[in-house]
């Protein structure tokens, strides 16, 4: 029997070691590679393919970069250690996975090879940019979102923000398609659920008077996922608008039979981008995708980045269609409110009859 020395044992372990994946040590299921895949640095990934930092229009927890293509993606991380982004100039958006095959097309087997074969560390020691700059995913205490969530006390009758301040009936947000979506805090906010693809993560806040002093907020140690109604077979249109109030506007004017409703919270982050791809996915054949968004320049920046994100998510003969309010109004809200104001300018007087 051949005998080993020390010395040639410990030859053999470091060349096993550096001869396996950067990543990891030990082998691992295709699934739990792919995982694992999703966690690589994306900037750098980015950066050792070309594209540069965007400071400007980075930021804490998502970051910027564009390449001499056009392209623009922004760049954000999950509480999990996931990386997503969507291209804001193009069509893309998802995991590194959706961004190697957008680079290089190929297939999943493909795509498992590139990765395999990349190193953060040494990409980056050889392109013209250091790391620039370090992705932090927002702190998340799913704990504390739900605790307070379930403190909150479930809406079940007239509530007199959303009627007399926001104008929206009743029959509206009490509606069974927004069962359990929303509830009342302590401090009489109304609260409207998020969820990302594990459960609840966070919620949006709203308040306000007559007179028009207004709260908004989001959720302490909550990230925004989606607000999502109740679907039903035979939607066939998906309303995605900027916040919960301008959904429910919009519910309130076209109906909500047919419709499954979204809500975004405000500008759309790589995450919410991935969950909208992946709700397009969940809509039936010949679905119409209704933009419902701001009649202002944040509300067109809104629809851009969001259409361009879902056209190669859509099924055959789907359409995207940017649908701010029909009139000069700011928002849905603000539309709803002046329709109303007409109906009642021009609703004859029976006690005059």
């Amino acid at each position: 029997m051949e005998k080993i020395t020390a010395a040639e044992v410990d030859a053999r372990s470091s060349l096993e070691r550096i001869s396996k994946p950067w990543y990891c040590f030990q082998m691992v299921s295709r699934a739990e590679e792919l995982q694992q895949f999703k966690r690589i640095d994306l900037v750098a990934f980015a950066i050792s393919r070309g594209f540069e930092l965007d400071r400007k229009a980075s930021s804490r927890s998502s970051v910027a970069v564009r390449n001499v293509r056009g392209d623009k993606l922004i760049i954000g991380k999950s509480d999990d250690g996931t990386y997503h982004y969507f291209n804001a100039k193009g069509s893309d958006a998802g995991t590194i996975i959706d961004l190697v095959q957008s680079l290089d097309g190929g297939s999943l087997g493909d795509v498992r090879k590139t990765l395999r074969a990349f190193d953060p560390a040494s990409a980056l020691a050889t392109t013209a940019q250091s790391k620039p700059v370090t992705v932090v995913a927002r702190s998340v205490d799913r704990v504390q979102v739900q605790a307070t969530w379930a403190k909150a006390l479930p809406l079940q009758s007239e509530n007199l923000y959303l009627s007399r301040c926001r104008m929206i009936a009743s029959s509206t947000y009490l509606h069974p398609r927004f069962y359990g979506r929303f509830r009342i805090d302590s401090r009489n906010n109304v609260l409207a659920a998020h969820h990302d693809k594990t459960g609840l993560c966070g919620y949006e806040m709203k308040n306000g008077t007559r007179e028009g002093t207004t709260f908004t907020g989001f959720s302490p140690g909550g990230v925004k996922g989606l607000f999502a109604s109740r679907p039903a077979d035979g939607d066939r249109t998906m309303v995605v608008a900027e916040t919960f109030i301008d959904m429910l506007s919009v519910a309130a004017l076209k109906g909500i039979e047919g419709r499954r409703f979204f809500s975004l919270g405000g500008q759309p982050s790589p995450l919410q981008i991935t969950l909208l791809r992946a709700a397009v996915a969940r809509m039936p054949c010949r679905a119409t995708i209704e933009l419902c968004v701001d009649n202002d320049q944040g509300g067109k920046a809104i629809a851009g980045q969001v259409k361009a994100a879902l056209e190669t998510a859509v099924h055959d003969a789907q359409k995207i269609k940017v649908c701010p309010p029909p009139d000069t109004s700011k928002d849905w809200n603000d539309y709803l409110k002046s329709a109303q104001a007409t109906r009642r300018m021009t609703k004859p007087n029976l006690a005059r009859g």
